[in-house]
């Protein structure tokens, strides 16, 4: 039997995930810019660390011919575990939208200190017209 090296490497206080989140609309529409020419239909929170948060901004347009507030919620989570540590919010607020206007909306992604076992997540976020 010949001899050989083992190299073991041993990788600590760092924990790189990757993702992405589709983003559905119902009664409206989502684009990245504000004259509303790029639509947005995924999000991509690039590289995240335990304990980190980032902010996207999204442009919600009123498509309809009536004004609505907006609800957002998230969704089938893969890993389904992920769900227990990266939550959304957003700063859409109360306000009705009127038809044809466009607000600046931030989505903030934040993932636990806490995270373990989960090195890539993806996930649906739906943002609905209301009202």
């Amino acid at each position: 039997m010949g001899t050989g090296t083992v190299t073991v490497a041993l990788l600590t206080g760092i924990w790189q995930i990757e993702n992405q989140a589709a983003i559905v609309t119902i009664g409206l529409e989502a684009y990245w810019d504000v004259t509303a020419t790029m639509k947005c239909d995924r999000i991509n929170w690039g590289v995240l660390n335990p304990g980190q948060s980032k902010i996207t901004t999204v442009y919600i347009k009123n498509t309809a011919t009536a004004p609505f507030t907006a609800s957002m919620l998230t969704w089938n989570w893969d890993p389904p575990a992920a769900a227990n540590y990266i939550s959304v919010q957003w700063d859409f607020g109360s306000g009705l939208l009127l038809p044809g206007r466009i607000r600046e909306t931030h989505f903030n992604l934040t993932v636990a200190q806490t995270i373990t076992g989960i090195t890539s997540f993806a996930f649906v976020i739906n943002v609905t017209a209301t009202g």
